[in-house]
This record gives C-alpha cells, structure tokens and sequence, in this order.
C-alpha cells in the first residue's frame, strides 16, 4: 500500500458517479473516510442536447466539490454506440469479430472476455469533462458483469440484460465468463450526438454490425388527422382556466372543472404508457435478434439459453416479461437495480481494492 493511499485514508474522499438519462444527467456521490461511507447524496441537472459541451451549472457544481474535497474521483458511464463485448482477449480473439485495434479501446476483463469501444467515443467523453477531468470511463458491460458475480454464478449459459434509460445491453454469460455480447440505443441516438466526427464514424457501420451496436431509424412523423384532433376535445374546454382564476378556495371548483384536469391526467398517463409500449417492442426485438445471432452465427457456443435474467434500472413492463416467456419461451427472473450507484461502487473499488 502506497503513502498516498494511506493518506486518502485519513481524509474525506468524493466519489461521483455521471449516468446521462436523456437530457438529464444524475449525479450519485459518496463520501468515504477510512474506507467507510460518511455521506451519500444525489443531484440532477438538465442538459442542453446534442451534447457537446457541459452545461455551465454542472461544471461549476463539480469544480465546487473539487474545491470542497481533498479527493475527488468522476466515474462517467458510457453510453455510446460502438462498444461491445466479445469473448477472449488475444488479438485474435479481436481479428474474428472484426475489431480494429488501432481504433478501438479494449479492457481484458478477469482474464476471460473483452469490454471495447471506439476510441473516438473515449476522446469525445474526455474533451466533454476537459474542464474538470473525468477519472474512470465505467463501459455498462462492467456494470453488468458486476451484478452477474453478485448472485451465485449459473454454470450453464445465461442470458443477461441491463436495461438502463436511454439503452439496454445483452449478454450471455457462463457462470462469470461472457461469450457475447451487444449493446442497444432504445432511442435515436440524433439527440445524444457529439461531434459531426462521430456521426460520420457511426455512419460507416455495415449493417450486419447492428447486432453489436444498434441504433433505432428515425421513426416517421405523420400530421394527425383532422378527426383525431377532433377527438381530443373543442377548445372551448380550456374556458375552465379562467374558471380558476375567479375562484377563491379549492371548494369553488366544481365537477366539470376538477373533470377537466383528470382527463388531462389521463391522457399524460396515457402518453407514459404508450412510450414504455413503443420502447418495450425495441427492446425486444433486439434482443430477439441478438440471439438468433447468438444461435446461428459460428462465432459463438450457440447452447440453448433457457433462461433471461432482467437487472432493470429504468422500467420494465410486464408484457415485455410475458412476451419473452410466451415467443422466446425462456424464464425470466427481474431484479430492480441502481445503475448509477453501481458506477459509484465500481469507482470506489477501483481506488480502494
């Protein structure tokens, strides 16, 4: 053990973990002193998309906390397309699925499998935190490995899958050992975009590279019909508003008007469950494809997965859950995960072992 780590023993140590959840980003922290948990606390800030700078109140708040703290550690979790995972870590292991290692920055994980991605998206999150320095760039394959050796390891194939906000990955695993690996967009990925270099770097994917890195087509927008406008109530409804503005207490507000707002409620409910529906058809249909490539591509083991388990840090839905166990006729098992402190966790080990 090194001088300086058993000094960081003896002061306040900040640990931040950054996970990008549309356009906002949730910061989990943790302060350590002697290897103990002192302090725990949670801030969100909006981003401004595409992005490719800080928001100027997120950077100033972790300047402060650089300030405040002798040592400040920022774990950032990737969520860029072009990364994945594959089995081994020779390069030719690297040389079978196509990986440019010139391109590309692999991380041997236990000896057994490697963790990857673009080396541009690398250099693009690290001119994003240029300001105030990022000191881990967490890959969510790590993180899902992680909560695979947590439970007691399966010594048979597993399909695993780590639903986060804006993506989701698959893998499967043998006991602690990945034989594939796939990581998923679950929105389009126009609003996330970084640099005109990287669109230009996803545009030159083949598309028999989705599997490994998948990205939604843009979805059509249509101009609603006249009649569906129709259905959704005469402006004069909104005449209730000023209905309000005259009333003194809640007690003046009568049925028709507090009807007005549960319908808008309704309606809003109505939206959530439509995106969850809408993002829920993603998820399987990759997943879906995943693994037939998983089946029938020579790359890979090909045994037969009889089993699915969910770590969710986001929303999973029951008929997801019913419709992997009715078309893929696989079990599933669902656990309700914090991605964001697992980044935190990750960071921490990684400083004290």
């Amino acid at each position: 053990m090194s001088i300086k780590t058993v000094l960081q023993k003896k002061f306040e140590n900040l640990f931040v973990s950054i996970v990008v959840n549309d356009a906002e980003c949730v910061l989990r922290c943790k302060v350590l002193k002697n290897k103990t948990v002192q302090k725990t606390f949670t801030k969100t800030f909006s981003l401004t998309l595409p992005l490719e700078a800080l928001d100027q109140a997120l950077e100033n708040y972790l300047m402060n906390l650089q300030d405040e703290y002798r040592f400040v550690y920022i774990a950032y979790l990737l969520d860029a397309l072009g990364q994945g995972a594959i089995e081994g870590i020779d390069k030719k292991s690297l040389q079978r699925q196509n990986i440019d290692t010139e391109t590309t920055y692999c991380l041997p994980v236990r000896n057994q499998w490697t963790a990857y991605a673009a080396s541009m998206e690398i250099k693009s999150v690290k001119n994003l935190f240029s300001e105030v320095g990022v000191d881990f760039i967490i890959s969510p394959f790590i993180v899902l490995s992680d909560f695979v050796s947590a439970q007691k390891p399966k010594n048979k194939p597993t399909c695993y899958l780590l639903n986060g906000h804006n993506f989701f990955i698959m893998a499967v695993f043998n006991e602690t050992r990945l034989h594939f690996g796939a990581f998923f967009k679950t929105q389009s990925d126009a609003s996330f975009t970084r640099s005109n270099d990287l669109n230009d770097w996803e545009n030159e994917q083949k598309e028999e590279e989705i599997v490994t890195a998948g990205e939604l087509p843009e979805l059509a927008h249509e101009e609603p019909e006249q009649e569906e406008l129709d259905e959704l109530g005469e402006l004069s409804d909104l005449d209730t508003i000023d209905e309000l503005r005259s009333t003194d207490t809640f007690s003046d507000v009568d049925d028709k008007t507090l009807g007005f707002f549960k319908d808008l409620n309704e309606m809003k409910e109505e939206d959530v469950s439509l995106e969850l529906y809408g993002r829920d058809l993603t998820v399987y249909k990759y997943l879906k494809s995943s693994l037939e490539e998983y089946y029938h591509n020579p790359l890979y083991p090909s045994e037969f997965i009889e089993e699915i388990i969910i770590f969710d840090g986001y929303e999973v839905s029951s008929d997801l859950i019913h419709q992997i166990e009715d078309e893929l006729m696989m079990d599933v098992e669902l656990h309700k995960v914090d991605i964001g402190e697992k980044v935190c966790d990750l960071a921490i080990r990684e400083v004290f072992p």
